[in-house]
């Protein structure tokens, strides 16, 4: 039996890592998109008590194998661009943007302006300033942005980017690039204009681990089928211990 409970959560974790995988080979291509990582841990050994009338011990369960996800936070690539709304952070930080679930996170700085002037996410949530407000903008004028995230028009200062670093404890991927969770530091990033940065997934070692994950997955599957047939036999015979 303890076979059998090791392989099959063996083969859940080997499926959760396969799922991870696949979303960062999806997204490869998606700016700012932070890669998932995922880490292995064992579950403990544990005691089986029969309860009721006649109480006792059973024996001890078998140890398994879980899949512990999370977010690469390291820095990416930056790509240049024609578009002037464009912002990449070259370093660590976050834009801050309002969505309607609340405050969220992106490196995505593929921005745009909506009908009313608004700085918007390519989803069209607000882009937020440090007072935590909309930026809204003069369509018909140029824009700069500075290092330190100052939005100017005809050389007058018109917001500063609400811009933060995150702690990767407790950060989630919500969709769409946004992230929510972990706690706020100061920046310590430069925000580059007509740029936008890449995802951080690394390609050549994201392929690699979808080969390996296959192959486990796959040995741990035959490892399963094996011992059910030895267990079925087991019963059969009535020598199942």
């Amino acid at each position: 039996m303890d076979a059998l409970y090791i392989g099959a959560s063996g083969m859940l974790a080997q499926n959760q890592a396969l799922s991870l995988i696949a979303d960062n080979l999806a997204n490869s291509q998606s700016p700012g998109y932070l890669a998932e990582v995922g880490t292995f841990v064992a579950f403990p050994n544990g005691t089986v008590e029969r309860t009721g009338p006649v109480p006792g011990i059973l024996g001890q369960s078998a140890a398994g194998v879980a899949l512990v996800s999370g977010l690469n936070t390291g820095a990416s690539d930056i790509e240049p661009t024609q578009n002037p709304l464009d912002l990449a952070i070259n370093g660590p930080g976050f834009f801050v943007v309002r969505t309607a679930t609340g405050l969220a996170y992106t490196r995505d700085g593929q921005f745009s302006l909506d009908a009313k002037g608004n700085l918007v996410t390519s989803r069209g949530d607000f882009v937020l300033d440090q007072a935590g407000k909309p930026i809204q903008l003069n369509p018909d004028l140029p824009v700069s942005v500075n290092s330190q995230g100052v939005v100017s028009q005809n050389g007058k200062v018109v917001a500063t980017l609400a811009l933060t670093n995150l702690s990767g404890a407790n950060l989630q991927a919500i969709g769409d690039n946004l992230y929510q969770g972990g706690a706020r530091l100061p920046f310590t990033g430069q925000v580059e204009q007509s740029a936008l940065n890449t995802s951080n997934v690394n390609l050549p070692e994201a392929m690699v681990q979808l080969i390996d994950a296959q192959s486990r997955y796959q040995s741990l599957t035959d490892l399963v089928n094996e011992e059910s047939k030895r267990l079925s036999t087991a019963a059969t015979l009535g020598m199942l211990t």
